[in-house]
């Protein structure tokens, strides 16, 4: 949210919930082919998935 959306912060308890489900729920297979998709169609890039899915 907060790349996407300059004026968005998340607080540190937020920050660390979101950490803490990223650790628990990694990206899977699935998830790096759908971003890849919806890149060739929307033509703009989540770089949250992006780096994960390298």
């Amino acid at each position: 949210m907060e790349g996407a959306y300059k004026r968005y912060k998340m607080g540190k308890s937020q920050r660390k919930l979101m950490e803490a489900w990223n650790k628990m729920y990694p990206v899977n297979k699935w998830e790096c082919e759908r971003a890849g998709r919806i890149e060739m169609i929307q033509g703009n890039v989540n770089e949250v998935m992006r780096e994960r899915c390298e």
